[in-house]
């Protein structure tokens, strides 16, 4: 260490020359101490915890090619998560099945999904937590549509009593067709559907008409009306059924905590850049396969939401639903399945 070094003994010496001596033994002392405390390393900071050393941790985030996915493709774009400091590499997924996988696998530490999803992951016993809203604070934000075939023939809701409507079970989609159809007076038993898991294999099998009806969300809802399907009824009105959401990893809020906190600053930041100009996004939303080329031109561009957590009565509906259905075997609540933590608020976000 700087500064150390013999000085007990050094300039000593006897008789009348000892003031002499003991004012330069002075001097050599002070001047030990202060180059002893120049050397010296910081002091911890308030708590006992040092300043963090380096760059924070690498964020994964998985997504899969929607519209919701847009802010985190524009802040990767600008820079946003560089300019945050935090590393943040998007990892796109080609089915929700995939992108669960990945991480109840601890292979990314968040995720876009939506409330029904994270309910199933949480009930599965998988420490997540959703962390802010993505669309769905408001009823027009990412609709889900029930669509009728082309040549079908079907261009009311009372013409789908008895008609099988093609979803996903257990799924964002599955809620929105069902509430939406007991809604317009549908009894349980007038609500027919078919399971084809898969949104390509879903819209394809209704252009084709292999099916009469399907539950789609945009922008192949629209791209299903571009190409003569027909927009029976959808969630844009009345009740806001459909949320997207942000889910992350407990494990990762608590070891990389502040590095997620960047990245929902940086997301933040390219929702506002979203918001200010919707039009200009178009071409990114293409580029990255989320947007069909054929709709580019003419698709309504969704304002995002800042990040936020969902509404508790949109989610409770959600969890009543699944209780219902028979999809919760645990008991998961708003409050176990949320946290403001990355959003600093449970309304206001940042």
């Amino acid at each position: 260490m700087v500064g150390r070094g013999r000085t007990a003994g050094e300039g000593r010496g006897t008789g009348a020359g000892r003031p002499a001596a003991v004012v330069v033994w002075l001097a050599a002392a002070a001047l030990v101490l202060l180059l002893a405390g120049c050397g010296r390393a910081p002091a911890p900071a308030a708590g006992g915890a040092s300043e963090p050393a380096g760059p924070p941790p690498k964020v994964r985030f998985g997504l899969l090619t929607i519209v919701d996915s847009l802010p985190f493709f524009v802040a990767e774009a600008r820079g946003y998560f560089a300019e945050a400091g935090v590393q943040v590499e998007l990892v796109v997924f080609r089915s929700a099945v995939e992108r669960d996988a990945a991480l109840t696998a601890g292979q990314i530490d968040g995720h876009l999904g939506d409330v029904v999803s994270s309910v199933s992951l949480r009930n599965a016993g998988h420490p997540v937590k959703i962390a802010s809203i993505s669309l769905g604070m408001t009823p027009e934000e990412g609709p889900i549509a029930v669509l009728a075939a082309p040549n079908s023939g079907i261009t009311s809701v009372e013409q789908l009593k008895g008609v099988e409507v093609a979803i996903s079970t257990n799924s964002m989609i599955e809620y929105v067709v069902e509430n939406l159809l007991l809604a317009q007076g549908f009894r349980p038993d007038e609500i027919r559907t078919v399971v084809i898991a898969q949104i390509p294999a879903r819209y394809q099998a209704l252009i084709s008409g292999q099916v009469k009806a399907a539950g789609l969300p945009d922008p192949l809802a629209s791209l299903a009306e571009a190409n003569g399907a027909v927009r029976v009824i959808d969630d844009t009105r009345g009740t806001n059924l459909s949320q997207s959401v942000l889910l992350v990893r407990e494990d990762s809020l608590r070891d990389k905590g502040e590095a997620l906190a960047r990245t929902f600053r940086a997301y933040a930041r390219a929702v506002d850049d979203i918001n200010a100009d919707p039009d200009a996004y178009r071409g990114l939303l293409t580029e990255k396969g989320a947007l069909p080329a054929a709709i580019a031109g003419v698709f309504p561009m969704t304002p995002f939401p800042r990040p936020q957590l969902p509404a508790r009565a949109d989610v409770e509906r959600v969890l009543e639903w699944m209780k219902a259905k028979g999809y919760i075997t645990s008991q998961v609540t708003y409050d176990a399945l949320v946290t403001d933590v990355l959003t600093g608020s449970g309304s206001g976000g940042y």
